[in-house]
């Protein structure tokens, strides 16, 4: 985390301590940096605009991120389930509202893990609806609604992204179906979709090949970015929900696969 002492720094000190942020968080705002840094939004921008020019970073709408190489930004660890309930929520939120509207009384549905997920419940019709899930947060928020059917499957518990996975097979699910899916993301790049874990991804996968309908619901941090495992490709998927304040080029990425849902 940076400090105000930073504040009276040098160009050059400011310029380092955005790139530090970077790698850290991939995307930062103008107003995340003004306050971390103890400067004006005005400065900010200056700083932003000379690392842009260097090709050290791309301009987002309200702020930067790490540029996209030919091989996509990686992820430097696995975030935890608790660190991604407070990153991009209002982006996340804007993506669960937006998939929310496809879900409709009589409608059985899957929902993934992620942060993105869990918050689309508070936008799902209140009752006539059955959802299956692997997400234990996601259940929970769901369990006291006596007129959602509610179905939670797998095996080994996995701690640190809250999730349930299943052995390599397509056995784990019990027969169990859902008109449609709903996935979250670590990362996309391409064509390629990403997980971080190979059980967790591939629970999500088998939900994928059950669904007529399969849909992605996550925000623009993701797109350019590569995971350890690819679980689906967005060919396959009939809808990206995403935020709308995404940048254009990144919404282009994704519309010459799939359709992009944002608004």
């Amino acid at each position: 985390m940076i400090t105000n002492t930073i504040g009276g720094a040098m160009k050059s000190e400011r310029h380092q301590a955005i790139l530090n942020l970077l790698k850290q968080r991939h995307t930062v705002t103008v107003n995340g940096i003004a306050q971390g840094l103890g400067v004006s939004s005005m400065t900010v921008r200056r700083d932003l605009a000379d690392l842009a020019a260097e090709g050290l970073i791309t301009r987002v709408h309200g702020g930067a991120q790490l540029p996209h190489s030919a091989h996509g930004t990686t992820l430097s660890r696995v975030h935890t389930h608790d660190e991604k309930r407070h990153q991009n929520v209002q982006q996340k939120r804007e993506a669960a509202k937006l998939a929310a509207r496809y879900v409709k009384p009589g409608d059985s549905i899957f929902m993934g893990g992620g942060s993105t997920l869990e918050l689309m419940c508070e936008y799902l019709p209140t009752r006539g609806i059955r959802v299956i899930t692997n997400n234990a947060p996601l259940f929970s928020l769901l369990a006291d609604n006596t007129e959602v059917d509610l179905y939670l499957i797998g095996g080994t518990y996995r701690r640190q992204t809250r999730v349930f996975t299943m052995p390599s097979s397509h056995n784990g699910f019990f027969g169990l179906t859902a008109s449609k899916a709903f996935v979250s993301t670590t990362g996309i790049f391409g064509n390629e979709v990403f997980g971080s874990y190979m059980d967790s991804a591939m629970v999500l996968a088998d939900a994928l090949d059950r669904a007529d309908e399969r849909y992605i619901v996550t925000d623009g941090e993701k797109v350019g970015r590569r995971d350890f495992y690819a679980f689906t490709t967005l060919d396959r998927i009939d809808a990206v929900f995403i935020n709308p304040d995404t940048a254009p080029d990144q919404l282009e990425a994704l519309r010459s696969w799939t359709t992009v849902v944002t608004e």
